[in-house]
């Protein structure tokens, strides 16, 4: 049983496909529990704009993520 603790660089890592992206992702299915601070939204929110305005993500791309991150 892992409870799992993602502070927003790690947990940005769910969105967009960096380094360690799928390291992040194995630790995600096997978490029985994951946790983030209340600020994550913010610089999460933050992070996958600042992609999108990088173009490291198109502007389709960016919505989904930013959806999937609000229905997470």
């Amino acid at each position: 049983m892992m409870f799992l603790y993602l502070d927003s660089s790690a947990l940005v890592k769910r969105y967009i496909d960096e380094a360690h992206s799928e390291a992040v992702a194995r630790l995600l299915d096997e978490a029985v529990a994951i946790a983030t601070s209340a600020i994550s939204r913010v610089e999460v929110g933050a992070a996958l704009a600042r992609a999108a305005r990088g173009n490291r993500l198109d502007a389709h791309a960016a919505r989904r993520a930013q959806e999937q991150f609000a229905e997470d």
